[in-house]
């Protein structure tokens, strides 16, 4: 994530930093004192260690802990975790003024200083993403399709019957960025090569830029973001390419309000501009910012982990083409079709299960003290979170908990079409998306782009691993973020049998 010498620097600078806060962190861990500590009895070097990823902790605590908080340092600040279905029900039906999810985001994503002040403090896209977009995907599916197949075909356009390797994170943020950005922005910009660059380098930087400011406490973020991170020019650079759009979006919408009969684009950027609530091209682009960093972080590191997961078990290609091969046959690319992909579904949520972007979810900042049914309170200012892989890879919760099992859910489903099996269906056992009211909005276009991808590249592409490849993907780790290795390559060639 960072240059050796930079990362150095940092760390040293945090240590000493994090030297001089640690008395005030001692003093708020007092407030602590029944929740129990897991890593070093020193809690300034945890903190220091955990900055090199906190999965391992996390695990630690969970068997020593589970179903009981426990809290782990942070550099300027505690987590306490918790798992569960008694304690995650009690976090879900916490007032969003005593815990809050929002708040949560903003801290671990530095949301106001890479985004904007107003995403952060009124994130009213939330609802557009579920007012909207959410309620439009049977329209919007087969548009996704066409730019998923569009985008692959492009790249993938010399292929012929000898194996090429992939760079594979770097393939499928070039996928999502395209499918995303047509549901955003919408032709032509979509395909603009400018734009696109932009935005994959935009969203690297902002969580650079993150994990840059977190090294710092609070009172110091605005100067690192100011200084030290590039985020800032971002949006300037960004309104070069939305802002015409924006004003003639503006100006359609003027139109229709004045009795002229217009052709009204339907895409995310247009639900914006037609909800109003902000007006300024600067502001609007903002919100597209928004939803760019989050499509490619989140979507696309999952759905590479799905491809190196099919590249490491190409014995699971055969069955996936049957399902993809018989459903577009009867049903064309569809919402239709795609609902009924169980397979594509179970293999991406056992994907996610034993993947997953992040160590801890569910992230609440406690805004007022809160008090667990078993009397142990978690004092203002502190974090919530629940422990996600640790959950996934639980033996009580799952057979087999380190196997990857791709179809592991649709025996689960059963005969019929159990809902709760679909990798968008939200339990304490499964928190890929989250769990409760604040689960991830956009859960349901994410695993749709996924679903498309990993369908037309079943149906398309043979894909197998290196000799010598490690069985499942590497990861990288910073804090609580976990991404897969940018380096990993597999091997693809043109379908033998089409």
């Amino acid at each position: 994530m960072f240059s050796n010498a930079s990362q150095e620097i940092c760390l040293l600078v945090s240590a000493g930093l994090a030297g001089i806060i640690a008395v005030p962190l001692f003093l708020q861990s007092r407030r602590l004192n029944a929740i129990p500590t897991v890593g070093s009895t020193n809690s300034w070097w945890s903190a220091i260690k955990n900055l090199k990823g906190m999965s391992g902790i996390i695990q630690e605590g969970y068997n020593e802990y589970k179903n009981v908080p426990f809290k782990i340092p942070t550099l300027y600040n505690w987590i306490v975790v918790v798992s569960g279905t008694r304690l995650l029900d009690e976090i879900r039906a916490a007032p969003d003024d005593q815990l809050s999810a929002v708040e949560g985001a903003n801290d671990f994503f530095k949301i106001a200083f890479i985004m904007g002040r107003q995403v952060a403090n009124d994130p009213y896209h939330f609802v557009i993403i579920k007012t909207q977009l959410n309620r439009k995907l049977a329209t919007l599916c087969p548009i996704i399709e066409d730019e998923i197949s569009a985008t692959l075909s492009e790249m993938f356009s010399s292929q012929d019957d000898e194996w090429k390797p992939v760079v594979a994170l770097t393939t499928m943020r070039k996928v999502v960025s395209r499918a995303g950005n047509r549901i955003f922005v919408g032709l032509p910009l979509c395909r603009n090569p400018g734009w696109l660059e932009f935005g994959l380098q935009y969203a690297v930087d902002s969580m650079v830029s993150a994990a840059k400011i977190d090294l710092f406490p609070r009172f110091m973020w605005p100067l690192i973001a100011n200084f030290f991170t590039s985020t800032g020019n971002h949006v300037g650079q960004a309104v070069e390419f939305l802002g015409p759009i924006i004003r003639e979006r503006q100006n359609i919408v003027n139109r229709a309000r004045s009795g002229e009969v217009v052709n009204m684009p339907d895409d995310f950027l247009q639900w914006l501009v037609n909800n109003g609530s902000e007006s300024t091209e600067r502001e609007i682009t903002q919100r597209i910012l928004a939803m760019v960093f989050a499509s490619i972080h989140g979507t696309a590191s999952s759905l590479m982990c799905a491809v190196y997961d099919l590249a490491a078990h190409p014995e699971y290609l055969g069955p996936l083409r049957e399902e993809v091969d018989a459903v577009v046959r009867q049903d064309g690319w569809t919402k239709a079709a795609i609902d009924k992909m169980y397979k594509i579904d179970s293999f991406l949520k056992e994907s996610h299960r034993l993947g997953g972007g992040s160590s801890l979810v569910m992230i609440r900042k406690v805004l007022k003290d809160f008090t667990f049914s078993d009397g142990r309170v978690i004092p203002t200012g502190c974090y919530i979170a629940a422990p996600s892989c640790a959950i996934h890879h639980d033996g009580e919760l799952y057979d087999k908990p380190d196997a990857f099992d791709p179809f592991r859910y649709v025996r689960l489903r059963g005969d019929g079409n159990d809902v709760k099996q679909q990798m968008v269906s939200l339990s304490s056992d499964f928190l890929a998306f989250g769990h409760g009211k604040h689960a991830c909005p956009g859960r349901f276009a994410a695993a749709i782009i996924q679903k498309i991808t990993l369908a037309r590249i079943v149906s398309s592409y043979d894909l197998k691993l290196d000799d010598g490849a490690p069985a499942s993907c590497k990861t990288v780790e910073f804090g609580i973020f976990i991404s897969p290795d940018p380096t990993t390559t597999i091997l693809l060639r043109k379908r033998s049998s089409v």
